[in-house]
């Protein structure tokens, strides 16, 4: 029985040992998975179902076709798993841009990336109001020098996966800066990234520093819930301020991750849908704008060969 007993008690110990962690000092696979669950997600675990991909994108109109051309854009990703769900279940393809060093920035990421949504670097930059409001961590400030600046966007593009490209957060001294922001889009690229101006201020340079380093380039229209509530962002979503676009030009919209403006994009999509708005994806956007600049271009050295005939 004395041995029976050593017997049980060796195989108990060997059992606590392989829960612990294997004899080698080697992490078991099931205590890694445990481990993770707690750093990635505190307090209430969520767990995010596999997404369906999002079916490709139905041709959208070219410039001068009928139908305006909207593409949505929805910031500060990267705190809020739920809501991430929730837009994602959304049919339309929404961009989404996630912030660097959230608790949830790549796991975000990874299940946008799964679900066939676009994503963006939204990139903290420094604002006027600093140091009374924070950008957050891995802000690009404008006393960084070439160096620091470089390698700041570099870690932060290293801590968001699959982005096609970058938009700024807050920013409005930052993006004023063109020097600092040309070597911002330097960086980009030499990634093939496109940049949207989040247009913080009005005398932001972005266009400029995009312009000189030949990066791809859009700027906001409209915040859809720069004043909160639903009500407001269905405003912006359906209203005046939406069909200011002349001639149905595209129109760049950003919100952010409230349950209201959720609510209300759901409720736009049949609305737009029975008024022949299109809802496109930002590489179809910046195909159309590209297009509708050639146009314009061309329309306007076609005005100048009259002007010059008719003298």
């Amino acid at each position: 029985m004395i041995f029976a007993a050593a017997c049980i008690a060796a195989v108990v110990l060997f059992l606590e040992r392989v829960e612990r962690g294997t004899p080698c000092g080697k992490v078991s696979p099931l205590s890694v998975t445990r481990q993770s669950a707690r750093k990635e997600a505190p307090g209430k675990a969520l767990t995010l179902k596999t997404p369906a991909r999002e079916a490709a994108e139905p041709a959208a109109p070219t410039a001068g076709q009928q139908g305006q051309p909207i593409a949505v854009i929805i910031d500060d990703i990267g705190f809020d798993l739920r809501i991430v769900e929730e837009l994602a279940g959304i049919p339309a393809p929404i961009a989404f841009a996630v912030l660097p060093h959230t608790p949830h920035a790549v796991e975000a990421a990874r299940f946008l990336h799964a679900a066939g949504k676009e994503i963006l670097l939204h990139l903290p930059m420094e604002p006027r109001s600093y140091p009374e409001e924070s950008p957050g961590a891995g802000a690009l400030m404008v006393d960084m020098d070439e160096r620091q600046i470089r390698r700041q966007l570099r870690e932060n593009l290293t801590a968001v996966p699959y982005v096609s490209g970058v938009n700024n957060h807050m920013g409005s001294r930052f993006m004023e800066d063109e020097a600092r922001l040309t070597l911002v889009m330097e960086e980009l690229k030499k990634r093939g990234l496109y940049f949207v101006d989040s247009r913080t201020t009005p005398d932001s340079r972005g266009s400029e520093a995009a312009n000189r380093t030949g990066v791809r380039f859009a700027a906001r229209s409209l915040f859809i819930d720069r004043v909160p509530g639903y009500a407001a962002a269905m405003e912006n979503l359906t209203g005046p301020s939406r069909r200011g676009g002349e001639n149905g030009k595209p129109v760049l919209m950003i919100g952010h991750p409230y349950p209201e403006t959720v609510r209300a994009l759901r409720d736009a999509l049949p609305r737009w849908q029975a008024e022949g708005v299109r809802l496109v994806a930002l590489k179809t956007f910046f195909r159309i704008s590209a297009e509708e600049n050639r146009n314009a271009l061309a329309a306007s050295d076609k005005a100048s060969g009259r002007k010059e005939r008719v003298r």
